[in-house]
């Protein structure tokens, strides 16, 4: 938007009531997926005038993002589902009411009839129009099965059309429809960007109160994303994009009072940080020098003594790895692998026996050319915990920077970990913060303090009695570094 207007521009949504051809005259019927209301803006619910929607939404925008620029959005339902005289008498009225710098019609495939094309051309002249159109998905079995009313050729001829006339086009679609994968997504996507639409937007599947989508929910559930599991999908379709296409939404909004699943903890905001970030880790370029010096965290990631030496004399030793390995397989979870030095040091310990490596972390940039003997699983720790099936006889935990990894060190994440290590196991941390061992302590784990120089951390095995004092708290597992930590001062301020 700053790129072609100068300034950004907010949506000020606005809801004509023009109805779908995909209702009964009713109102009944429709996508599976779609509430009574058309997806109305949570602003304007209570609008009763055109005007009052203009003013509320103006108002909303104003005060939440500060906005001093907007763009004219029709957003329920199908904004071109009317004759073309009451569309020209909608459009005309709306964008005399105030002066927008864009507008955006939210439409359907089949609501596109050679005179609404033409009339949306000859409009695109005067003011900077864009169409939003909903694809959904271009799987006719998926199309079919949430009652679209149209299929996927009509998609693709839609888009055609409005090209033809020069009018920009961002695609809707959803990740997670029932019955649908990754490939179906792919497809989609890949289906889009060789018809060169002008963007996406992305949502995932919402199931919303009171839809024929949460009738059957409730019949028979199937797999909605949370949080973390939505964001590998949508990196994998991210990734796919070319560079000049614009991504208008990362993910769907729906009202709490009115949604069903998934019930996610991590806001909006957050969530587009976790993107960021999460792809920034994957692939961007490492901001990590020869020094093992982090321009991200503005901290080494080793002591003084060197990255071997706190491998062999803290983790190795006392982990009592090779005394282990003298009498059976050992499986280690490393988390927090970073450059991958202490399991590559402990994979150096001979012994007739097998030392198998599991190592966690988000920054895939830093385990370059590691050996196959290493199942290296990138993504936050809080999400890849969840994916481990097998028990452990030692865990290598470090953090190396512990209030800026707080995500790493909450008395939840030790809780996961007490079920991963074995009764007989032994957790070795980089840190000895009191935080620290208080987490452990109320996840049932006791831990004795071990120093060698600048050399520091805990030994941590299983017991019952927990410590006083305040630990990290990460209730749903989704909290940034800075919150946890923010999270945990107030509570020691509070007591």
């Amino acid at each position: 938007m700053q790129k072609e207007y100068g300034f950004e521009l907010y949506s000020i949504a606005v809801d004509l009531e023009f109805g779908c051809p995909n209702r009964d005259s009713d109102g009944q019927g429709g996508c599976t997926f779609c509430p009574s209301d058309g997806a109305r803006a949570v602003q304007i619910k209570d609008a009763k005038s055109l005007e009052e929607q203009i003013q509320k939404g103006i108002a909303f925008a104003k005060k939440r993002y500060k906005a001093k620029h907007f763009m004219l959005y029709i957003q329920a339902y199908s904004g071109t589902f009317a004759t073309l005289r009451q569309q020209k008498e909608a459009y005309e009225k709306l964008l005399n009411l105030y002066d927008f710098k864009a507008i955006a019609i939210g439409t359907r495939p089949d609501c596109l009839g050679d005179e609404t094309l033409a009339y949306l051309h000859d409009l695109n002249q005067k003011i900077s129009l864009h169409v939003e159109l909903g694809v959904q998905t271009l799987n006719d079995k998926t199309l079919s099965h949430i009652n679209r009313g149209h299929d996927a050729k009509a998609s693709v001829d839609a888009i055609k059309k409005l090209k033809a006339y020069g009018l920009k086009v961002f695609a809707h679609i959803i990740v997670g429809l029932p019955h649908e994968n990754r490939a179906d997504w792919s497809h989609t996507v890949q289906t889009l960007i060789a018809l060169k639409v002008s963007g996406i937007k992305f949502h995932n599947l919402h199931i919303i109160k009171n839809t024929a989508l949460h009738v059957a929910f409730q019949k028979e559930p199937w797999k909605i994303f949370d949080a973390y599991e939505y964001a590998e999908e949508l990196i994998h379709l991210l990734r796919m994009l070319p560079c000049d296409m614009v991504v208008q939404r990362l993910s769907s909004d729906t009202p709490k009072n009115d949604l069903i699943a998934p019930i996610w903890h991590m806001q909006k905001g957050q969530f587009a940080n976790y993107i960021h970030q999460t792809m920034h880790y994957r692939f961007g370029k490492s901001s990590v020098d020869e020094r093992f010096w982090s321009e991200e965290y503005g901290e080494y990631y080793y002591p003084k003594s060197g990255a071997i030496k706190q491998a062999r004399e803290l983790f190795i030793a006392h982990s009592q790895l090779e005394k282990r390995l003298t009498c059976k397989d050992v499986y280690l979870l490393d988390i927090g692998f970073g450059f991958g030095v202490n399991s590559l040091e402990a994979l150096k310990i001979t012994s007739k026996n097998t030392l198998h490596v599991s190592a966690l972390d988000q920054d895939a940039r830093i385990a370059k050319n590691l050996p196959k003997s290493i199942d290296f699983i990138v993504g936050d720790i809080r999400y890849t915990l969840k994916k481990l099936d097998k028990k452990y006889d030692v865990i290598f935990l470090d953090p190396f920077c512990e209030d800026k990894n707080a995500s790493m060190l909450s008395v939840e994440v030790f809780m996961m970990l007490k079920k991963l290590l074995k009764k007989d196991g032994v957790m070795i941390t980089s840190t000895k913060e009191e935080s620290v061992r208080v987490g452990c302590s109320h996840a049932g784990f006791k831990s004795v303090v071990v120093s060698h120089g600048d050399i520091k951390g805990l030994v941590v095995t299983h017991a019952d009695e927990p410590l006083n004092g305040e630990p990290y708290h990460d209730p749903h597992l989704v909290w940034s570094d800075k919150m946890i930590a923010a999270y945990r001062n107030q509570l020691k301020k509070g007591s």
